[in-house]
């Protein structure tokens, strides 16, 4: 997925549509640039073969243009999310890929859905919900399509973050979705995701 421009604060809310053939990912993001003003953080696409919006704005504007979209996409819609009021750190690490080192707590959450919407709107509840660190959110793009989060925490934070983020997949559009809690990490699962959770540690493709 490729920026469409440099990341500035954007917000409060946040939309993110995935858009299972690239004709009508591009149709959907000609009609929501049309509907309102809203910045578009990212588009572009995404293994396999798909097309990812990422943009945000007021809410009335990324309202309107977020229906626009999913009204022009029609059924090559995946998922999509609508986030009213975002938590702050999810643009940020999605957009920079930047991986946060853990802090206090021994306790890692890892959560990975089928397609990327879903994975924000429990990221966003989690974060919202309790008291854990956001320390990776990697969306679609060396994950076959996928898309995954890293939590870290104390233990009963984390479990009580897990569970809000269970809560919101339930409700959201994702095919499926897989998450554990991790208690008394190992040093080396903390290692494993610096400078990134990626095999290679760099981007091969």
């Amino acid at each position: 997925m490729s920026a469409a421009a440099p990341q500035t604060a954007v917000g409060p809310a946040v939309a993110m549509i995935d858009v299972g053939v690239i004709p009508a990912g591009l149709k959907a993001l000609d009609a929501l640039l049309k509907e309102a003003e809203v910045e578009v953080v990212a588009a572009g696409t995404v293994q396999s073969g798909r097309y990812l919006i990422l943009f945000g704005g007021d809410v009335e504007p990324v309202e309107r243009a977020f229906l626009k979209a999913r009204q022009a996409a029609g059924r090559a819609v995946r998922d999509s999310v609508l986030l009213p009021y975002a938590e702050e750190r999810i643009v940020p690490a999605l957009y920079d890929g930047v991986v946060r080192q853990p802090a206090a707590g021994d306790t890692a959450g890892v959560i990975q859905t089928a397609s990327p919407p879903t994975l924000l709107a429990a990221v966003d509840a989690a974060l919202k919900g309790a008291w854990v660190e956001l320390v990776e959110l990697r969306a679609s793009d060396g994950l076959g399509g996928t898309a995954v989060a890293t939590l870290w925490g104390e233990t009963h934070d984390v479990e009580a973050a897990i569970e809000l983020a269970e809560l919101a997949i339930s409700r959201g559009g994702a095919e499926w979705s897989s998450a554990e809690v991790i208690r008394n990490a190992d040093p080396g699962v903390a290692g494993s995701l610096s400078p990134t959770s990626r095999f290679f540690k760099e981007w091969r493709g």
